[in-house]
C-alpha cells in the first residue's frame, strides 16, 4: 500500500499525475495519489482539479499558502498508508519503472531517488537553473523532490515549520533524520528536474536558502560544518577575507547578474555569488 504526495504551487500537476498514475496501476498493489496546492489561487486549478477524475487521486487547493514544510507535514498526515512517497512538482520520472523500482525495495526506512537533469539544453534565462541541477545536483546530496519513507518514521520527524521561506528544508529535514538513526538508502531511480525557474526567480530562491541556512545555524539547528559554503566562510573569517569577498560581491553583482541571464552562465560565478551573499548577510548584523 503506497500513497503519492505532490506538493504543488501554480502549477499544471496533471502530466504527472497521469503518469505517475499509468505506472502504479500496473504494479498491482493498493495506492493513492495526493495532490495540494499551497494556495496559489491560480487558473491552471482549472485544469489540475480533473485529477479529481482520475480513480484514487485526490486534488485540493488550500484557501492559504502554508509553506513548502507545512504542505509536506500535511500530506503525510492526511495519507492513508504506511509507505509514503514524495514527488515535486516541476520534476518528472527518468524511467517508466520508476514506482515499480521503488516498491521493489522492502522494508526500508528511507530511500531517496534523486534528481537529474533534461537532456535537452534550454535557452536563457532558464540556462542557469539547468546547469546547477546538471552539475551540482545531479546524483549529489539529498533532495526532497523525490524520497519515500515509512509514515511511523515521517510523523516522528516533520518538516521545520518554522521556515516560511524557500530553502533548506530539506537540508534540516534529512540532518534530523539522522540523528534519530535512521537509515537512508539512496539508490539511481531519478526525476528530471524541469527548469522552471528563470535565472532571476532562482537567484531569489537561493538568497532565501541561504539566509535561512544562515537562521539555522545561529538557533543551533545545523551545524555549521553542515554546508560548503558556511564552512568555507568559516575558514576565511579569522584571515577577514569574508570582508573582501562581500566588498567584491557588492561591486560585481550586476555583472554576475547580467551573466545568470545569458545563454552561458557559469556555474562557477554562481558559487561566488553564493559565497558573496553569505558574506553580505554575515557582515551586515
Amino acid at each position: 500500500m503506497l500513497s503519492i504526495l505532490i506538493p504543488t504551487f501554480n502549477y499544471n500537476i496533471v502530466p504527472l499525475v497521469e503518469e505517475i498514475f499509468e505506472q502504479v496501476s500496473k504494479c498491482d498493489i493498493v495506492f493513492e495519489i495526493l495532490v495540494y496546492d499551497d494556495g496559489s489561487n491560480s487558473p491552471l486549478n482549472t485544469k489540475n482539479k480533473t485529477i479529481n477524475l482520475i480513480e484514487n487521486c485526490c486534488f485540493k487547493e488550500l484557501p492559504n499558502n502554508i509553506g513548502r514544510s507545512a504542505i509536506r507535514n500535511l500530506l503525510g498526515t492526511n495519507a492513508k498508508y504506511e509507505t509514503l512517497l514524495f514527488i515535486d512538482a516541476g520534476t518528472f520520472p527518468k524511467e517508466k519503472d520508476f514506482i515499480e523500482n521503488y516498491i521493489s525495495i522492502n522494508n526500508k526506512e528511507l530511500i531517496i531517488g534523486g534528481m537529474t537533469f533534461g537532456e535537452e539544453p534550454v535557452k536563457k534565462p532558464y540556462k542557469l537553473r539547468w546547469l546547477y541541477t546538471k552539475k551540482r545536483e545531479t546524483n549529489k546530496g539529498l533532495h526532497s523532490s523525490n524520497f519515500l519513507i515509512k509514515k511511523s518514521i515521517f510523523q516522528l520527524n516533520l518538516f521545520n515549520e518554522s521556515l516560511k521561506k524557500y530553502g533548506c528544508e530539506d537540508v534540516l529535514f534529512f540532518d534530523n533524520l539522522a540523528k534519530s538513526n535512521v537509515k537512508i538508502l539512496k539508490i539511481n531511480n531519478p526525476v528530471i528536474h524541469e527548469a522552471d525557474d528563470d535565472a532571476n526567480t532562482f537567484v531569489k530562491k537561493t538568497e532565501f536558502a541561504i539566509e535561512n541556512l544562515i537562521q539555522l545555524i545561529d538557533e543551533g539547528k545545523l551545524s555549521i560544518s553542515h554546508y560548503k559554503i558556511s564552512k568555507l566562510y568559516m575558514q576565511l573569517s579569522p584571515l577577514g577575507l569574508d570582508k573582501f569577498i562581500y566588498l567584491l560581491f557588492k561591486w560585481l553583482k550586476p555583472l554576475l547578474l547580467k551573466n545568470f541571464n545569458s545563454n552561458y552562465p557559469s556555474i562557477l560565478l554562481f558559487d561566488f555569488y553564493r559565497l558573496g551573499y553569505y558574506c553580505f548577510l554575515k557582515n551586515k548584523k
